[in-house]
């Protein structure tokens, strides 16, 4: 019976539980590739870090809250955070970059974003209150302070290890969103996966009462290169589908009763499927559709 990776969304109540009750929102970690383990601790979510075989790579922090579950989860699937090499950060927002300093300060780990994501972390601006049905009882604690060591080229990979990674800017949720892709090579079997990582596929910057609208909107240009992307992305050959929060490719339901079984999340229709629900939202909004987060229908 196929597994089914459409997007989801937590009902307001339950949202409103995940941002107030940090034991609610645990989650105990799993492996989703053969060197890779979800560790973020919390159920709405998504860090990734990858074994290389000479070092770890992280991807992305949870919220400063969530520091805790973060090496908790790191060291529950066997590892050290001292041994993290890299930290990729997807783009700068307080749910993907809120724990930077601390994983710096612990490994001595180079950490890397792109330039327009380090520009809009240092130009800061007060974004409007999102609406009530998200179920967000307060905002997001700032993240603590830190500076990238590098920042990503399209045309420069990030090797460490077995692991060669692709970065790519694909901008819409923030301007400096970036995505990774990478091959993994199952070292029992031989089978190699094609892993690929969007970093960032939320679109309420992209509604039609505020894209556009500076300085918390997204651009207009911005959002056609993100209705254009997605197109362009789908055709990519991806086998394993990782994803910036766990409701993107509805993780959660997903996970099966072993967690070290990554085979549940071999789905190549997931990458497709994931694209094309975003890609056929914003298209909407360009059409003068508008609806919140919460309200949106699954595939």
């Amino acid at each position: 019976m196929p597994l089914n990776f459409y997007r989801t969304e937590f009902p307001p109540e339950i949202r409103e539980k995940i941002f107030a009750d940090n034991k609610y929102a645990y989650m105990e970690p799993y492996r989703v590739a053969p060197h890779v383990w979800m560790v973020s601790g919390h159920m709405d979510q998504s860090d990734f870090l990858i074994d290389t075989g000479d070092g770890l790579i992280l991807i992305d922090t949870p919220v400063p809250d969530f520091e805790y579950a973060l090496l908790d989860s790191i060291k529950k699937v066997g590892y050290d955070p001292k041994d993290i090499k890299i930290l990729l950060l997807t783009h700068e927002h307080g749910d993907h970059d809120g724990c930077a300093r601390t994983i710096k300060e612990l490994s001595g780990c180079k950490i890397y974003m792109s330039k327009e994501s380090w520009h809009e972390k240092q130009h800061p601006v007060q974004r409007p209150a999102r609406p009530a049905a998200v179920g967000m009882p307060k905002p997001l604690a700032p993240s603590p302070a830190y500076e990238p060591d590098e920042f990503y080229s399209d045309d420069k990979s990030i090797t460490l290890g077995r692991f060669t990674i692709r970065s790519l800017l694909t901008p819409g949720h923030t301007p400096g969103v970036t995505s990774f892709f990478f091959d993994d090579t199952d070292d029992e079997t031989g089978i190699t996966y094609h892993v690929g990582m969007h970093g960032g596929l939320g679109i309420d910057a992209m509604r039609p009462d505020r894209c556009g609208i500076e300085p918390w909107g997204a651009t207009l240009e911005n959002r056609d290169r993100y209705i254009d992307q997605c197109w362009e992305l789908s055709l990519m050959d991806i086998d394993i589908t990782l994803a910036s929060h766990s409701n993107q490719a509805n993780y959660n339901a997903n996970i099966p009763a072993d967690r070290n079984d990554y085979t549940a999340f071999v789905e190549p229709r997931a990458w497709l499927m994931m694209l094309m629900e975003r890609r056929s939202r914003v298209m909407e909004f360009r059409a003068g559709a508008n609806t919140y987060y919460g309200d949106e229908k699954r595939m």
